[in-house]
């Protein structure tokens, strides 16, 4: 399969950059974001995803047991780290991430 040489190459010369990523994207929909990243012939066992309130990153392993970072989304302390989850589906991985409740604000008394 050519993208599965294709992305064992890349990773391997570690030549892997956001570039090399055929399409991805966020997007707002009601109490949830979405992020979709193209990545053909990955298998699921080699992709990992870390997140912080500030960051999401997914990580791809090559066949040498490396991990490489394939892509960063600044959360920006929007969402509920605690609740996300992902799949992946004939090469397309798919995170869904639940929006945090924002409080209305608060008024300071200024003494």
């Amino acid at each position: 399969m050519y993208y599965k040489s294709l992305f064992d190459t890349i990773l391997n010369d570690l030549e892997f950059t956001n570039s090399n990523i055929q399409s991805d994207s966020v997007q707002s929909k009601g109490d949830v974001y979405f992020a979709k990243v193209v990545m053909p012939g990955i298998d699921k066992k080699n992709v990992s995803i870390k997140a912080t309130d500030e960051n999401l990153s997914v990580f791809v392993k090559n066949k040498d047991g490396k991990n490489y970072l394939l892509r960063k989304i600044k959360l920006g302390g929007l969402v509920d780290v605690n609740s996300i989850f992902s799949k992946l589906t004939n090469g397309i991985l798919e995170v869904t991430m639940p929006k945090k409740e924002v409080k209305d604000s608060v008024n300071i008394k200024v003494s």
